[in-house]
């Protein structure tokens, strides 16, 4: 069988993932094209084919395709043109969502409902936005564990610790909801630790991906997101290098985690930003705890979360287009309850949190803005 996978962007590479773990462990072929290479700038990804100087080659991977395998939302008219689609013909289409269907359609919940029930079968990361998705099967976000710029290496001894933290773009943390990761307040935090002589901060943006990964195999510590209850694949690379993870995993993605790969145990080390100060301390005046945690996330996921065994559920699902269709499309919560506690349950605890660790001046211009705009502000 053979699959093409197309994106606007590169996806933060999680598309490439996918795509090489299907080439190096299954009978599939699978070829990814992406329209916009430099849509991040500097901050690069590997890319199999680019729509823009590699058309043709790009076009021959999409007529030779079984599957068409979409990632996000995007508008063909506005990407790789609207007569593409008119060449898939009676191939088998698929779509994977990464982020919140906020993300696309703003406060518009007409366009916000035309994401959610699109009748193309739909996957969703095991990870924040899943929720949002009631009719997607849930799919693993891949690493390469064996690939050396994700392996183990000790980490640099020439001064204090050095802790990684990579922000994907400069949000509050009380912001936004799911698009962030906290990086006012959690480079503050950071950069006041680094003040104290306790550790080296390294904030990776506008880096190269492969870059990032080779400055983060020599780093103490690592810090995914403390803010939104997600964890991003950034923090999947870091346990996969062996070291220790600080990140927040609210309950529905630990229970997400669970189901995906049978643990019971997850080594993210879960702790909220208002509470990371004293495990960050913690963590950075002892070496030899920071050995055991980082050993012991490189062996949780050689044991759960190696690609060679959760790429077959990227595999499960190709085939399902075929022998099993009805499979696609039914809704996973069975109540109003279920989704309540899948979604405002822990929005409830977000807005909570967002109340304290906003200034009362800035929640009183949130206020006008929203107002102004006939946007609800949240209560």
């Amino acid at each position: 069988m053979r699959v093409v996978h197309l994106s606007n962007t590169p996806v933060a590479g999680s598309p490439g993932n996918i795509v090489a773990a299907l080439n190096r462990h299954t009978d599939i072929e699978a070829r990814h094209v992406v329209f916009n290479t430099q849509a991040y700038g500097t901050r690069t990804f590997a890319v199999d084919i680019d729509w823009r100087t590699q058309r043709d080659e790009a076009l021959a991977a999409i007529d030779a395709a079984d599957v068409i395998h979409l990632h996000q939302h995007f508008a063909f008219e506005e990407t790789f043109g609207a007569d593409l689609p008119r060449r898939f013909g009676t191939r088998k289409l698929i779509r994977q969502y990464h982020s919140a269907p906020a993300l696309w359609a703003k406060h518009d919940r007409e366009l916000l409902t035309r994401i959610v029930t699109d009748p193309v079968p739909q996957l969703v990361i095991a990870q924040g936005p899943e929720r949002y998705y009631p009719f997607a099967r849930v799919v693993p976000n891949l690493v390469p564990l064996h690939d050396e710029r994700y392996r183990p290496a000790p980490e640099a001894d020439d001064g204090p610790p050095i802790v990684v933290y990579a922000p994907s773009g400069g949000a509050s943390a009380w912001k936004k909801r799911w698009e962030t990761k906290g990086a006012p307040q959690t480079l503050a935090l950071l950069r006041r630790l680094e003040r104290k002589g306790l550790c080296r901060l390294r904030a990776i943006v506008n880096t190269p991906h492969d870059e990032c990964l080779r400055l983060k195999q020599h780093a103490a510590l690592a810090v995914d997101e403390c803010v939104t209850g997600n964890y991003h694949l950034s923090g999947l690379e870091s346990l996969a290098q062996g070291k220790p993870v600080v990140g927040h995993l609210d309950a529905r993605v630990q229970a997400q985690l669970r189901a995906l790969t049978g643990a019971v145990e997850l080594p993210w080390l879960d702790v909220r930003l208002e509470d990371a100060e004293p495990v960050l301390r913690s963590l950075l005046g002892d070496k030899r705890l920071r050995d055991e945690i980082g050993q012991a996330s490189r062996r949780w996921m050689e044991t759960y979360y190696d690609e060679a065994t959760l790429v077959e559920h990227y595999r499960r699902a190709y085939f399902d287009l075929f022998e099993a269709p009805d499979s696609f499309g039914v809704a996973r919560f069975q109540s109003h309850a279920d989704h309540w506690r899948a979604v405002a349950l822990h929005d409830h605890a977000w807005d909570a949190r967002r109340r304290v660790g906003t200034p009362w001046w800035r929640q009183a211009a949130d206020a006008i803005r929203s107002a102004v705009k006939g946007v609800p502000v949240l209560r």
